[in-house]
């Protein structure tokens, strides 16, 4: 023989490769022929699914159309579960624990002669819907879609009977033509008749002309009342009306607590609106978005912000923008940066409390609290503190005047309290005691005082008794005595009592005395002296 080309070789791969793919094809074709044909062929006469897994792979016409009217956010398997487990409870289980190749038969809880078969196949589920037909002819497959809307009819009506809430159907003539359990005991406890022991069905609505407000593409939502004699009150309900073909489907609930929340709400606002009416404190109250919500007649007042300009509304920062061109904010060096300080927008992080005095142009000073509230809205609070500032100031100047009189008189003066408290003093006290001057209240008692007294001064027995007229609080007069300093000056100390039980104390610097007097006073008595020899 001789040797093959190197074309022929090429055609013997090529055909040899073709023949291969077509065994190959031949074999896939009749393989998925034989798998629907042995799962679930069209000749299969019994509801027939094949799942892998929730997918289902497979199923015979009648099996199709068992579960074609399912809710349809379901899966193929959760449809079928739906329309067979009120028979077949444990069947979801049976799918997830059966082993392979194992059959297993389910029969129906409700003794009927319908069964189930589930049998495991190369890793697939096939479930077989079994048994007689003698409901007049009927498939099995119509028997259990029948069984399942009617067990889905009956929990339906026990969710509409149940409900707390009232659903009624009314049709374009305003009867009422379907009504849940909840409505019909309203209208009985509006019913004249209270008594009749057998329930009849309501004549009249119980809320009449609902359906004329009703348009066809949309739905309407009020709240109404109604009086209810056996209650002796009313009642309110929040009610939302839906178009039903030629129908108006009605759904209510009752409402009578929110009612009552915003009556009392209502009642709140009026009382503070009332009180913030008679505050003399101007109250700005601003809300979560930043807009003015509530303000007072004081904060009109003292800003002359015009009331429509406070009616609209304004945000935060319009409020601040209008202050300062009234004049009535503190100039800053940066306006700008300074308005910051405040929640002025969503993107502000700031929920810091303000509290600054405002110089008004006009000489007012008003003393502005902001303060935040964890809802995030937030509150000005403007005072008018011009009276307090000009007495402050007042009392201070009369304080300086008063500590300026005290520093011109020649002589020095201390004032103590009916408890031995140091008041005040002047410079000369300073001066002749040596202390630092401080023109305002010392905190000094008199015991530290008399104590440096006599530190400056020869032994004499007169600072007891100034201490004696000091703490003595019934009638005094006046007191005086005399003292040398260690510098040989002679003063004159005179106490005397003002008012509050103050007592005023003045030392006034004589002359200062000769070396041999100051000696003669200083030495000890000769007799006294002879006597402890």
């Amino acid at each position: 023989m001789e040797s093959l080309g190197l074309l022929e070789v090429a055609l013997i791969a090529t055909i040899s490769l073709g023949g291969t793919a077509v065994v190959a094809f031949g074999f896939w074709f009749y393989c998925t022929l034989g798998l629907n044909h042995r799962y679930a062929g069209l000749d299969n006469i019994v509801p027939t699914f094949l799942f892998d897994g929730n997918e289902l792979r497979d199923a015979t016409p009648d099996a199709q159309m068992l579960i074609k009217d399912v809710p349809p956010h379901m899966n193929e398997r959760e449809s079928m579960l739906h329309i067979l487990s009120a028979r077949f409870p444990t069947l979801n289980t049976v799918m997830d624990r059966i082993g392979r190749n194992e059959v297993q038969t389910l029969t129906a809880t409700d003794d009927s002669a319908i069964s189930l078969e589930v049998t495991e196949i190369d890793g697939l589920i096939q479930v077989k819907l079994i048994g007689t037909c003698t409901q007049d002819s009927l498939t099995i497959s119509t028997i259990a879609a029948q069984d399942a809307m009617l067990d889905e009819l009956t929990m339906l009506r026990n969710i509409a009977d149940k409900s707390p809430h009232m659903v009624w159907q009314q049709d374009s003539d305003g009867q009422l033509n379907w009504a849940n359990q909840a409505y019909l005991d309203l209208c009985d406890l509006i019913s004249d008749d209270q008594n009749k022991s057998v329930k009849s069905w309501p004549s009249d609505p119980a809320f009449p002309d609902l359906h004329h407000d009703m348009t066809a593409d949309d739905h309407v939502s009020r709240r109404k009342s109604i009086d209810i004699p056996a209650k002796n009150g009313e009642a309110w309900f929040d009610i939302t009306t839906f178009k039903n073909g030629s129908d108006a489907l009605h759904f209510a609930s009752n409402a009578n607590k929110a009612v009552l929340a915003e009556q009392e709400k209502r009642k709140a606002v009026q009382m503070f609106g009332r009180i913030f009416a008679q505050l003399s404190t101007g109250l700005a109250t601003f809300d979560a978005n930043h807009r003015l919500t509530m303000f007072n007649p004081a904060l009109i007042e003292m800003t002359n912000l015009s009331p429509e300009f406070l009616s609209s509304k304004p945000s935060m920062q319009m409020f601040l923008d209008s202050l300062r061109e009234a004049r009535l904010l503190p100039e800053p060096k940066d306006y700008v940066k300074w308005r910051e300080q405040f929640p002025l927008n969503d993107s502000s992080t700031k929920r810091t409390a303000y509290c600054e005095n405002w110089e008004i142009a006009d000489g007012q000073t008003f003393k502005v609290t902001g303060q935040p509230a964890r809802d995030g809205s937030y509150a000005f609070f403007f005072e008018d503190i011009t009276a307090e500032i000009s007495m402050t100031r007042r009392f201070r100047s009369d304080l300086e005047t008063g500590q300026g009189v005290l520093d011109a008189l020649p002589d020095a003066i201390a004032v103590f309290s009916a408890n031995g408290t140091l008041v005040t003093t002047n410079r000369a006290y300073a001066d002749l005691w040596d202390v630092d001057h401080d023109t305002t209240v010392r905190v000094h008692d008199l015991r530290a005082e008399m104590m440096m007294w006599q530190s400056h001064c020869a032994a004499a027995p007169i600072w007891g008794e100034l201490r004696d007229f000091i703490g003595n609080s019934g009638h005094r007069k006046l007191w005086t005595d005399r003292a040398i300093l260690d510098d040989g000056r002679q003063f004159n100390c005179k106490a005397q009592p003002i008012a509050g039980g103050k007592t005023m104390i003045s030392f006034s610097v004589l002359s200062r005395m000769s070396p041999r007097v100051q000696q003669k006073l200083s030495m000890p008595d000769p007799a006294i002296y002879g006597l402890k020899g």
